[in-house]
């Protein structure tokens, strides 16, 4: 038995078991508590990020989409401007085409009253004679600016059947750096080689070709003269200003 000695302070005893594995355990519960917590964020993270990806991956897929879209649309327009800019290309030409027939037949128009106007004067004269006189009379503009055409035309009333022998000459009058001048036909159309161009018809003659004007020379008109190689006949003298007609 124990005794108690007076005056000195008393301790109560504790059993307590002897655990000696307790603080590893406690020390590795800690660390697999910072592991466990450790993974959950890098799963988590994980999860985000490749959250983040697919996001990331399913735009770049839709702007990838939408880029075919807008090309293809692109490619549409450009189709539809080239149809159209053809389009436009084939109604001017189908336009020019049209307009040149127009022109064609407006001139084909043209030229067949003045062969009726002319066959009608054969006829019927209209200054009421049945000799000589001139049918028509035009000068044309080529391509050359200083070369022109020209075209007459000598006729016999149809009343009358004889054969009309005689001669014509066709002066151009002018100005010569601004001196008075007269050209005849010879010196200006290597087709004519003489001033004196001979009539032989018994209704009509066409007389036409070219003549090239001399540089400084500005024509102001033509003067023909028509005359029979028989003492009793025709003379006739007619002037003509220059007026020249689109070719």
């Amino acid at each position: 038995m124990a005794r108690k000695v007076k005056g000195s302070k008393q301790y109560r005893m504790k059993v307590v078991p002897h655990r000696p594995f307790s603080g590893a355990l406690s020390i590795v519960g800690g660390a697999f508590l910072v592991l466990a917590t450790t993974a959950a964020a890098y799963f988590a993270g994980q999860h985000h990020l490749r959250s983040s990806l697919d996001e990331k991956t399913l735009a770049h897929e839709k702007a990838l989409q939408q880029l075919d879209s807008l090309k293809s649309e692109n490619e549409a327009l450009r189709l539809r401007a080239a149809t159209a800019e053809q389009s436009l290309t084939i109604g001017a030409q189908a336009s020019e085409k049209v307009r040149a027939e127009l022109v064609e037949k407006e001139n084909r128009i043209a030229e067949l009253k003045q062969e009726i106007s002319f066959y009608r004067g054969l006829m019927a004269p209209a200054d009421g004679s049945d000799g000589v006189s001139i049918g028509r009379f035009s000068i044309s503009q080529t391509a050359d600016a200083r070369r022109y055409q020209y075209k007459l035309l000598v006729q016999q009333s149809a009343t009358r059947h004889n054969v009309v022998k005689g001669h014509a000459t066709f002066t151009v009058v002018g100005r010569q750096d601004g001196q008075p001048k007269r050209y005849p036909l010879s010196a200006l159309s290597q087709q004519v080689d003489s001033e004196s161009i001979p009539l032989r018809f018994k209704y009509f003659q066409n007389i036409e070709g070219e003549l090239q004007l001399p540089q400084g020379f500005e024509p102001e008109g033509v003067e023909l003269s028509l005359k029979s190689s028989g003492r009793k006949g025709f003379n006739l003298e007619q002037r003509y200003g220059w007026l020249v007609q689109k070719s």
